[in-house]
């Protein structure tokens, strides 16, 4: 490094370390300790605060007062408050403590105030509040020169206080920043009904006995995952912009919603949702009963359900492949070429007769523990109509069996499976139901369905030594 270049750096340090010890350490002026900081407003708990007043950078007031256990904004609109901002506000009036002060009745005259102005105090309060019955004010200064602080002053105190930035930002919130941008603020475990609309249906949910259930357009079990990100879907809902003085209602689409859903809580509580037309950066607009006319970003229509199929159970199966016991697997095929399957759990793992590869009487079990449907065939069907889908009698039948002997044994699956429809799937029946359902056809490579698939892709190929021809023609049961 050249001569020239190090003494100018040398001298930039120099001047920053003056800089330091005149605007906050001064002849020997330290930081404190944690357990050395001296608060602010001594003696304030955020629990007393009765209101804030914010002064923004326009001159705008904004005024945050508690409505119960929350805040709500008051000006310059009566609007629920963003607890997070609100919280934050009253945490740093409260928690409000400086490392450095500046004390005209210091010891030390070195480490008397300056001048006001100096710190960049004389401006009007950007904090007023109240906490039990006392007015207080705060004036936020001029950052630091450096460690990211600034000065901050109580009105009616002397003293100029070196506080962390992070602190005093919580003061600088915006109108949209502190509004609630949540549409709705509600628990998922009170909601008891549910009603959707959308452009060419609707469907209604009702929960009875901690159960989801669909009770129109058709009445069937509720997909409960369906049911859950519809809920997460409606909670997550944030506003982008609020629409204080919106235009009429056929110009925001409301007129002809795209989606509309209603809701009732246990408490009787009851909130609607409607969304219309397109707005500008990607958004559309919103409406809820407690915010009014807003945008949202239009990515939140695609996470709400707009199909019945949807929102109906279409699981075939739900057990812990733990619980399973024994297996039985009746194959027809299309061919009339019939082939049976047992299969046990024991000790060492599953055995079967005829013999399945290692692994592959596990893997089945696990494949059908959470077999489900992809779409909804058809509500019900006669002999004849099952027969066409490959139903009566099915190509393949999967029963699973619980521990317990014979027919003392719970049924955990009884599964059928029938015609491959490319572009549709693999239909399908549970044993207690009518619905015919539509099986990915993916899954069909994991499910057995006729004996020459079997065979190629789940029998045992290992073969009896040369010794002992006999063996290889006998019926054999390996570990799996």
């Amino acid at each position: 490094m050249k001569p020239r270049s190090t003494l100018l750096l040398a001298l930039l340090a120099v001047l920053a370390g003056a800089a330091l010890w005149h605007f906050e350490l001064r002849d020997g002026a330290k930081p404190a300790s944690d357990s050395e900081q001296i608060k602010v407003f001594a003696g304030l708990a955020a629990k007393q605060i009765e209101w804030v007043e914010l002064t923004q950078a326009d001159g705008a007031s904004l005024r945050l007062e508690p409505r119960g256990e929350k805040w709500r904004l008051t000006q310059p609109i009566d609007f629920a408050a963003d607890e997070f901002a609100a919280g934050a506000i009253v945490s740093a009036l409260a928690d409000l403590a400086s490392a450095t002060v500046f004390d005209p009745v210091a010891e030390d005259a070195a480490q008397h105030p300056e001048p006001l102005a100096s710190y960049g105090l004389t401006r009007e309060p950007r904090v007023r509040f109240s906490a039990a019955g006392k007015t207080y004010a705060l004036r936020v200064g001029d950052p630091t020169p450096v460690a990211g602080n600034s000065y901050v002053a109580a009105e009616g105190d002397a003293r100029v206080f070196v506080v962390p930035q992070w602190q005093t930002g919580a003061f600088a919130k915006t109108l949209q920043e502190l509004r609630e941008a949540r549409l709705f603020d509600f628990e998922r475990e009170q909601l008891t009904r549910i009603v959707l609309a959308w452009a060419d249906g609707g469907a209604t949910l009702e929960k009875k006995d901690g159960a989801w259930r669909l009770t129109a357009p058709v009445a069937d079990a509720a997909d409960d995952l369906a049911v859950q990100s519809l809920i997460s879907a409606l909670q997550g809902l944030r506003a982008e912009a609020f629409l204080d003085a919106p235009p009429a209602d056929d110009a925001l689409g409301f007129t002809a919603p795209v989606y509309r859903a209603e809701f009732s809580l246990e408490s009787g509580a009851s909130y609607a949702l409607t969304l219309g037309g397109p707005r500008e950066g990607a958004r559309i607009a919103a409406r809820s009963g407690a915010s009014g006319a807003l945008e949202i970003a239009a990515s939140h229509l695609e996470s709400l359900p707009k199909s019945v199929s949807a929102l109906r159970d279409k699981q075939l199966a739900n057990f812990s492949p733990d619980d399973a016991q024994r297996f039985t697997l009746t194959i027809s095929g299309a061919s009339g070429e019939a082939l049976s399957v047992t299969g046990t759990s024991g000790a060492e793992g599953w055995t079967s007769v005829p013999a399945m590869a290692p692994g592959a009487a596990s893997a089945l079990v696990a494949e059908l523990s959470s077999l489900a449907g992809a779409e909804i065939a058809a509500e019900s069907l006669g002999e004849a109509e099952r027969a066409a889908f490959g139903l009566a009698p099915p190509r393949a039948r999967f029963r699973v069996f619980g521990a317990g002997a014979g027919d003392a044994a719970p049924v955990l699956a009884d599964i059928s499976l029938g015609v491959l429809r490319v572009g549709s799937g693999i239909a399908a029946q549970r044993a207690d139901r009518d619905t015919i359902y539509w099986v990915e056809e993916a899954r069909g490579a994991a499910l057995p369905q006729s004996a020459a698939q079997f065979r190629e892709s789940f029998a045992s190929k290992e073969t009896a030594p040369e010794a002992e021809p006999a063996a290889a023609a006998s019926p054999s049961a390996t570990p799996q």
